[in-house]
């Protein structure tokens, strides 16, 4: 229902975030205007003050409806259910949304809880669980270590993709997912219980301790 009681009409719905999407990938973030998108829609502003109060929550929602809740990958596989988490999130965020709006909208959001949850909520969470999904099961199967946090662990697995979709490109080469996955599952210390047992001694004496002893 409509805030005036009245039943919502998917179709004016469809059209609006179908127009949305369209001026979004035409003008970018800057260039959004609710008035634009009522014209391309066949609709009124008013009418979709009413649906949506605010812009944030229209661009919010127009971007969820390209987002597909990715499936939890399930190949019996750690290395390779990682390595489909990581390019199921990259495809969505850089093949499906408009390019260059995601970050002003983060941080448009950022402010307003009500907003920021929102986005969260639709464009964040879905993928982040399926990825989650599977790391529980790697650590399940035995493939990861039991005190492995999963959250943490996807946290770092997507850090990448985010950071080339908020900040954009740094010039230097993009990591393969599957690189990525293997640096983390790897490690990158060649003796991590040595690099523990430096960070433990008084700084003064770090440079008389041997290599690895």
């Amino acid at each position: 229902m409509s805030a005036g009681g009245r039943p919502r009409d998917p179709a004016i719905d469809a059209a609006v975030l179908t127009a949305t999407l369209d001026i979004l990938d035409a003008h970018g973030y800057s260039g959004f205007a609710m008035e634009t998108v009522a014209g391309r829609a066949g609709t009124t502003k008013a009418a979709i003050r009413r649906r949506w109060p605010r812009r944030q929550e229209l661009i919010i929602d127009a971007l969820a409806s390209v987002l597909a809740v990715p499936p939890v990958p399930d190949n019996n596989c750690t290395r390779c259910d990682l390595t489909q988490s990581v390019r199921l999130l990259d495809a969505a965020l850089h093949d499906r949304l408009p390019r260059g709006v995601l970050a002003p909208l983060v941080a448009d959001c950022a402010h307003d809880p009500q907003l920021h949850q929102r986005l969260t909520d639709l464009l964040v969470r879905p993928s982040r669980q399926a990825a989650t999904t599977a790391v529980e099961r790697a650590v399940d199967r035995g493939d990861l270590r039991p005190d492995v946090d999963p959250e943490v662990l996807v946290d770092l697995l997507a850090a990448s993709v985010y950071q080339r979709a908020l900040l954009g490109g740094s010039g230097t080469p993009v990591p393969s997912a599957a690189d990525t996955v293997d640096l983390l599952l790897r490690g990158a210390a060649v003796d991590f219980d040595h690099l523990v047992r430096v960070s433990r001694t008084p700084a003064h004496l770090r440079g008389h301790t041997t290599a690895h002893g």
